[in-house]
């Protein structure tokens, strides 16, 4: 039930409708969302509900024994109970296929080796586990550290774990921001409806109208036919597929943070503008926002965070990089991602502290030349996602032909990209205020014509890019 369907559509409306009619009755309220979202997750693979059931049981009653427990070590003991219980789950399932594949030259051909086989081939990803699991992950970690009390009750806990519009594909949520919100008795506000309206049209239109179509017409095209192509079509396919990327997530996300917002919920944002970006340190704290905090705050300060000696802090950098390239997926170019992302980052604080401490980009050429140095850094380290081997990946960089002509919808899904995310940020604020200050009968309007719209392009639409993860 993805939420470019109309299965969603239509699901939405009925919760939507039945929510409001018990709105003052918190734990009515609170039911329906979780039944709800159970009837989301389930709809992908109904047995996927048993892993978020277990998660969910597993680190409640772990946060509920640490608040218990009179010593560290059984605090400790405790956590260590949640990371095995979570972790274990996401490594069956997600790695397990690519440990076997690393290990099959030393695997015996019987006994054990094909016992090994045989569970790593039947294991299927659940849609979301990476996401959920990082969630559950930082409510232990938080009850742990005593910055977090325990959900008050398990109905709260399983809602903050399983809360549909951000269920399969983040944002990922903190429970100290969540959990408070479920006390907060919502009201039907205008300017709220409005703004949840604006932020799920947006999000169709950059998955629909934009990604889509840089897929369709240009990166799909020059990935699955690379001799065919001239050079510098592979290079725009090659900047393509960021903008792609880009705009099939943070679309996502703007549904996420807009269905939520019906339900009187605030999301954190999970993209500030990262194509702007003028170094990799910088483009890392505007992409994914979420998930890079979240490695931040417990990996990446936990290792020492750059308090540490310089060689200390290149090793915390690298490890938290190649964490967070892994936590997408399972395999050596993934894992390159990571560390590729990692040295950039130390090399620019290397470069930066040789000037001084210093920052380059302090003029508008060093600003442009820091522009141009990320973005293609970022779009050709993306060659290694958008690849599903590395022959394919050298296809791309060295295969070339002579086809040059490339469809209308290509180039207008190109300026597109650029005209969006790039105009001036005044121009963005006063245009989404006339919006939304709109009657919420033009609003109303406006969203159907948004629908309307993708109706006709919907039969060539994909699934979001990070359901995979």
């Amino acid at each position: 039930m993805a939420f470019h369907t109309w299965q969603f559509g239509v699901f939405l409306a009925i919760v939507l409708g039945l929510f409001w009619l018990i709105a003052g009755h918190r734990n009515a309220r609170s039911v329906l969302l979780l039944a709800a979202s159970y009837v989301f997750y389930g709809s992908w693979e109904p047995w996927f509900l048993l892993l978020i059931v277990f998660s969910t049981v597993l680190d409640y009653h772990c946060a509920q024994w640490m608040e218990a427990s009179t010593t560290k070590s059984r605090r400790k003991a405790v956590l260590l109970l949640s990371l095995a219980g979570n972790l274990g789950l996401l490594a069956y399932f997600k790695y397990s296929l690519w440990t076997v594949e690393l290990l099959e030259p030393v695997l015996p051909e019987d006994g054990a080796g094909a016992a090994l086989r045989t569970a790593a081939w039947s294991a299927v990803v659940p849609v979301g586990i990476s996401f959920y699991t990082f969630q559950t992950l930082s409510y232990t970690i938080d009850v742990y550290r005593g910055t977090l009390k325990p959900a008050r009750n398990l109905l709260d806990f399983a809602l903050f774990v399983s809360f549909f519009p951000q269920l399969v594909a983040g944002p990922i949520v903190r429970a100290s921001s969540f959990l408070p919100q479920l006390e907060w008795k919502p009201r039907f506000d205008r300017a709220r409806l409005h703004d949840g309206l604006y932020r799920i049209g947006t999000g169709l239109m950059k998955k629909a109208l934009i990604a889509d179509t840089l897929a369709l017409y240009l990166v799909d095209p020059v990935h699955n036919s690379p001799g065919e192509w001239a050079a510098w079509v592979h290079v725009l396919a090659t900047f393509g597929f960021s903008f792609q990327i880009y705009f099939d997530f943070s679309g996502y996300s703007d549904i996420a943070i807009g269905t939520a917002r019906l339900f009187g919920f605030d999301l954190p944002e999970n993209f500030l503008q990262p194509m702007q970006s003028k170094s990799i340190r910088e483009f890392w704290r505007r992409w994914h926002t979420t998930l890079s905090f979240w490695v931040r705050d417990y990996v990446y300060f936990p290792l020492g965070g750059s308090k540490a000696s310089e060689p200390r802090v290149v090793f915390n950098l690298i490890v938290t990089m190649v964490i967070i390239g892994l936590w997408h997926g399972a395999s050596v170019l993934w894992l390159l991602y990571g560390l590729f992302q990692g040295i950039a980052m130390a090399l620019e604080r290397w470069f930066e502290r040789l000037r001084g401490g210093k920052q380059f980009a302090t003029t508008p050429f060093k600003k442009a030349l820091s522009f141009v140095f990320t973005l293609s850094f970022v779009s050709f380290t993306l060659l290694a996602v958008r690849g599903e081997s590395f022959e394919s990946v050298a296809a791309v960089l060295t295969e070339f032909g002579e086809g040059n002509e490339l469809p209308i919808w290509a180039w207008l899904a190109i300026a597109a990209s650029i005209l969006t995310h790039y105009q001036p940020a005044k121009f963005y604020a006063g245009f989404t205020k006339r919006l939304l200050a709109l009657p919420t009968v033009v609003q109303g309007v406006l969203m159907g014509l948004v629908i309307g719209v993708l109706i006709f392009v919907m039969s060539s639409s994909n699934a979001f890019i990070y359901f995979q993860f």
